[in-house]
């Protein structure tokens, strides 16, 4: 549950440490939730704001397919009205 809200809402480890002492367990300590994040490798919020830009710096797909060599790739947008 912890990590799911880590990773998905992006709670730093304060906010997740209130979190934590309200609904699971109220005498876990900063330290502890901090270990228990490092030994289930829980990304930080570094490690996550840095996945999201790489993401959205990647090309989402190809322009064109890959053709072998000697092959022509044309995309006609509009064929102008041709006589019948």
């Amino acid at each position: 549950m912890l990590i799911a809200a880590r990773e998905l809402l992006r709670i730093g480890l304060d906010d997740l440490l209130v979190v934590a002492r309200e609904f699971f367990n109220p005498g876990l300590s900063r330290s502890g939730l901090h270990r228990m994040l490092k030994r289930r490798e829980v990304p930080t919020l570094a490690e996550l704001a840095r996945r999201d830009a790489d993401d959205d710096e990647k090309p989402q797909h190809k322009p064109f397919k890959d053709y072998e060599l000697g092959y022509v790739h044309i995309d006609i947008k509009h064929l102008p009205q041709m006589p019948d």
